[in-house]
């Protein structure tokens, strides 16, 4: 406890007989950083005097900043002390727990006044230590944590987990030291905190939480993707250098290598063993996944890694020799051996041998291509065969055997298919009647058909069926390209099939159509109709090629108007006055033009003269044949009218289409019923002409 006094000073007319005094103590409070200052004010008065003083005073004290004040009536009598003002202030330390302080002291009144001050220093109050931490060192399962103070430290607690709880190690005094933290988990992260008790003052400080995270056990970091047969880098974390095993696995889990390393990364892979192993556990596979298996002591990590993929190159399946032979008989005795192929005859047999996988896979499949066209073989240790079909190719053909190896890799070797074009004969056939009239007819065939190493014959044959017969009845064989004489009947026409056989039996079989015997001129026995290269099929004609030289021409028109008009339909024009030559064209009741016997082919034209109502718009005209359709139209126009207007639709000439009995008509449409078409009062206004010109 700290204390002291001081004088204070007279003032005023204060007696010379009277002294003051401050007397002070301190009392501290640890927990709260705090003193208790008691200030006592004393006046004295010296046994020299003989009379007392009295009245009234005043005293106020000042400690710090606070303030406190005392009053009252007083006698002071010699050789006596009085006291003026004792009272305690609470006076905060510094956060070192040091503190001076300035005590100030007045006292006045009506009888006496002094006054005083002094700067103090109370006790220091042991305060808290100060505490700091770093990591020092650390492992898989340990962390050695440094700490120092600012006062001597007696005991230390450490908490993992943020101050949830605590541990406590007993240590030598001292301001600094080390501990080790132990049964941590590997690569985990833990919040540290350490704690220090002061020797002197027993008070714990608690430093601030620093994460400190354990090393991992040692575990491959960096597996990357590789080709077999190359080098590769696996990177291992090993940050405290344990010496550790590293094992490669395969896709099928197999054990590929077996290392020992205390560094971060480890090289090499590319040996015989290693590249062999790697192989081995992928034999149905272009590449696998591998794992990296790294162990220390009873610590395992395995880890998924990247691809491993095998080297193309040097994995591809092979095929020693490839063959191919004709397997028809038919074939193989017209060219006289098995290797020359016949187009779309010969049927084909192929041979593969020595088939080889490489590098722990196995052969899964063979086959060949031949004209886009693959053949699946069937395996047998090292071998395939198999059967195809005909080839479609007239030149010489390369067929590609395939291997396919149980990763899917491929190999191939060619051979080259020796082909002989062929195909079923065809011909040139002449067949004419002698002088175009008798019944002598000559038939020539110049066969063109494939020579198969010169060993292919054909064969030929006709059959003749006259008109009107249901079978042939004449018949027989022809020499190639030499012209042969067949008797058949010129009163009547013939068709002639042709058939021609090779030795493959290859055969076509044309058919030729010969008319009757025809003259250059006949006259009918009536000598009223004449046919030139034709027999005539009209009476009293005269026809050339079978066309009839009469003119046939017909215009038929309307003798009056027409009024009244159907509207919005196509309606025929009842066309009623006729003017025309020749037999093959009719007027009809109905005012249609009907079309007589043998004729195919007309050219139409026509007009109308339409008076125009009050309605604008478009009329319409057709030439159409029997009933109104599409189909039936041969000829078409229109016309756009002003209101009240007369005018001609106009039909050109066109050609048509008919056979004997179709009636050609003129067909109308339009939109006012008091449109009117125009008659023949001016001349032929309506009307449309037939003419036969087929």
């Amino acid at each position: 406890m700290a204390s002291g006094s001081f004088n204070l000073s007279r003032t005023g007319s204060t007696s010379s007989y009277i002294t003051f005094k401050c007397a002070w103590s301190s009392t501290p409070n640890q927990s709260a950083n705090t003193s208790t200052v008691t200030v006592t004010v004393t006046a004295s008065k010296s046994s020299s005097s003989t009379a007392n003083t009295y009245g009234s005073q005043n005293t106020s004290v000042t400690v710090g900043s606070a303030s406190q004040s005392a009053s009252g009536s007083f006698t002071l009598a010699p050789s006596k002390t009085i006291t003026l003002f004792s009272k305690s202030f609470t006076v905060a330390h510094e956060s070192d727990g040091t503190k001076s302080v300035k005590i100030s002291v007045n006292v006045g009144g009506n009888a006496m006044w002094g006054s005083g001050s002094q700067t103090v220093t109370l006790d220091k109050i042991p305060r808290y230590a100060t505490v700091n931490q770093s990591l020092s060192a650390k492992t898989e399962t340990t962390a050695t944590i440094a700490w120092s103070s600012d006062a001597v430290i007696d005991y230390i607690w450490y908490s993992t987990n943020n101050g949830s709880s605590w541990s406590g190690i007993n240590v030598a005094d001292g301001t600094k030291g080390t501990y080790t933290i132990s049964g941590l988990s590997a690569n985990t992260a833990y919040s540290i905190k350490t704690r220090v008790r002061r020797k002197d003052s027993q008070l714990t400080t608690d430093s601030s939480a620093m994460s400190v995270t354990t090393y991992a056990f040692p575990y491959a970091n960096s597996m990357p993707n590789f080709t077999i047969g190359n080098k590769l880098t696996i990177g291992i974390y090993n940050p405290l250098g344990r010496t550790v095993t590293v094992n490669i696995l395969g896709a099928d889990n197999s054990q590929v290598s077996n290392d020992t390393t205390s560094g971060t990364s480890i090289t090499g892979y590319a040996g015989s063993g290693v590249v062999n192993a790697l192989y081995a556990s992928i034999p149905n596979a272009k590449s696998g996944t591998y794992k990296v298996k790294v162990t220390y002591g009873t610590q395992i990590s395995t880890k998924t890694g990247g691809t491993y993929s095998v080297n193309e190159n040097m994995c591809k399946p092979s095929i020693n020799a490839v063959a191919y032979q004709d397997r028809n008989s038919t074939t193989t005795a017209l060219t006289g051996n098995n290797q020359d192929i016949v187009r779309n005859q010969s049927t084909l047999k192929y041979t593969a041998s020595g088939l080889t996988a490489l590098n722990g896979a196995s052969v899964r499949s063979c086959s060949v291509t031949v004209n886009g066209q693959t053949i699946n073989l069937t395996v047998s240790g090292n071998s395939a065969t198999g059967n195809g079909g005909v080839i479609d190719s007239g030149t010489d053909i390369d067929a590609v055997f395939t291997v396919t190896d149980s990763r899917g890799l491929t190999g191939t070797k060619t051979v080259t298919i020796s082909m002989l074009d062929w195909s079923v004969p065809s011909a040139i056939i002449t067949l004419e009647r002698q002088d175009n009239f008798y019944t002598a007819t000559n038939l020539t065939v110049d066969a063109n058909f494939a020579s198969i190493n010169g060993n292919n014959r054909i064969t030929i044959t006709y059959q003749a069926t006259k008109e009107g017969d249901s079978s042939a009845s004449v018949s027989g064989s022809v020499q190639d390209n030499v012209t042969s004489v067949v008797q058949l009947d010129n009163n009547y026409a013939w068709t002639v099939a042709i058939k021609l056989v090779d030795s493959l039996g290859g055969q076509t079989t044309y058919t030729a159509y010969i008319s009757r015997g025809m003259p250059i001129i006949y006259f009918d026995r009536l000598k009223s109709s004449v046919g030139i290269n034709c027999f005539p099929k009209d009476e009293e004609s005269l026809e050339v090629n079978g066309v009839n030289m009469e003119r046939n021409v017909m215009t038929a028109s309307l003798s009056a108007n027409v009024t009244n008009l159907v509207v919005n339909t196509y309606t025929k024009v009842p066309l009623d006055l006729s003017n025309g030559v020749g037999s093959k064209l009719t007027l009809q009741s109905d005012g249609g033009i009907k079309i007589g016997a043998n004729v195919s082919k007309i050219l139409v034209s026509a007009r109308a003269s339409i008076q125009g109502s009050a309605t604008t718009g478009r009329r319409h005209l057709r030439v159409m044949k029997n009933s109104y359709t599409n189909n039936n139209t041969i000829a078409w126009s229109q016309d756009d009218f002003p209101a009240s207007s007369t005018e001609d639709i106009v039909i050109t000439p066109t050609v048509g289409n008919v056979s004997e009995g179709d009636v050609v008509y003129l067909w109308y449409y339009v939109p006012n019923s008091a449109d009117a078409l125009g008659g023949n009062a001016y001349g032929c206004r309506t009307s449309m002409t037939v003419e036969v010109i087929g």
